[in-house]
């Protein structure tokens, strides 16, 4: 799933990079524009593959009648991914930026240490925008035991399927009443003049509620894979065909993501244009998971490599882009204008950034964990 990750974390990447330089490029109903500023989908296709690769484990005790695996060790394993390489970074960016100093901020630099910050529209996106995924991630690492503690009384068939789907409906309404239920603006209780929650605000629209549907696909996906590898059948008949639906669902979300059509028939209460691009994104994901290592061109050296770093990606990319923007336009250079010097240079020192946060603070941090 490494190139899967790299997907991701580059259309992600391809987002915040033209949000500053603003590239402009039609032909008929492409829109490039319109495909770099959705690239914030790669979110959805994070969310997905998370779930789906974490959930493994669990629907595998599920089947096999053994116990789930022990809450310690994967409470363990996911806090090591997670933690150190945030943990270095915020501190460099508090420190560099001496946030401390500012009135009123230490509720938003603890908030960030303790994964909270996505609770309040003044942190959110105060101190790096793409650190909010984070705070989502880990309280859905928490929420996932649970569920699989009330999925494992049913049996593994339709019956779970329906649970998920039940989940999945419950989520989505629970969020439209959500959203229609604010319509005022609730300040900070200690600090009047800063936003806690307001009217579709991004607190609201990016909560885990918001986004817990893209989680539940992912556990669909790995339902499906687990029933089909237990049909001899249709296991077959998908890796045969693996490529070519890989190739299509891609093909399909690139093409509505670059003109804007699937605006014209998603849930607009939900983000990511649920729920046509999570369902391709599954598919996408059970495509790869199928698909023979030597047929799967995601599988060669630097898509896996890229993916392999692809948390690093994430993390530093935004960082990255801020300063050496700051640092061109100390060279009276406009990122508009020198917009490939800005790009090539701002994605190899990302990827410098990130290659160093993986071999230096994750990979042994991970190693060290797994031995104890």
């Amino acid at each position: 799933m490494d190139g899967l990750r790299a997907l991701a974390a580059l259309s992600v990447f391809a987002v915040h990079y033209n949000q500053m330089v603003g590239l402009e490029f039609t032909l008929g109903p492409f829109d490039l524009a319109t495909l770099m500023a959705n690239g914030d989908h790669g979110v959805s296709l994070f969310f997905s593959l998370s779930a789906f690769l974490l959930g493994l484990p669990f629907w595998r005790a599920i089947i096999s009648g053994n116990p789930n695996p022990k809450i310690k060790t994967y409470v363990y394993r996911r806090l090591s991914r997670i933690l150190p390489a945030y943990y270095f970074l915020l501190t460099i960016l508090i420190v560099w930026g001496q946030l401390w100093k500012i009135p009123g901020a230490k509720i938003d630099i603890f908030s960030h240490y303790l994964f909270i910050f996505n609770f309040t529209d003044f942190t959110i996106y105060s101190i790096s925008p793409q650190f909010w995924t984070l705070a989502v991630e880990l309280q859905f690492y928490f929420l996932l035991p649970l569920f699989f503690l009330g999925i494992k009384r049913l049996q593994f068939n339709t019956h779970t399927l329906i649970a998920i789907s039940l989940l999945i409906l419950t989520s989505c309404c629970l969020q439209y009443a959500v959203l229609n239920g604010f319509n005022k603006v609730i300040p900070w209780p200690f600090q009047p003049w800063l936003n806690w929650i307001r009217p579709y605000g991004a607190v609201l629209n990016f909560s885990l509620l918001a986004t817990l549907p893209h989680f539940l696909f992912g556990l669909c996906a790995g339902f499906f894979y687990i029933r089909m590898t237990l049909d001899n059948n249709k296991s077959h008949l998908f890796i045969i065909h693996s490529k070519k639906i890989f190739w299509i669902g891609l093909i399909l979300i690139l093409t509505l993501l670059s003109t804007g059509w699937e605006d014209t028939i998603s849930w607009s209460y939900n983000p990511y244009s649920f729920p046509l691009i999570p369902i391709l994104i599954i598919i996408l994901i059970l495509a790869v998971a199928f698909s023979p290592s030597k047929k799967n061109r995601l599988e060669s050296p630097i898509p896996k490599k890229t993916g392999m770093i692809s948390y690093g990606i994430y993390l530093y990319h935004y960082p990255c882009l801020m300063f050496l923007e700051y640092l061109m336009r100390q060279k009276a250079l406009d990122v508009t204008h020198h917009w490939f010097l800005f790009g090539i240079t701002s994605f190899l020192v990302t990827l410098f950034m990130a290659t160093g946060s993986y071999y230096i603070i994750e990979k042994p941090v991970l190693r060290l964990v797994r031995r104890k």
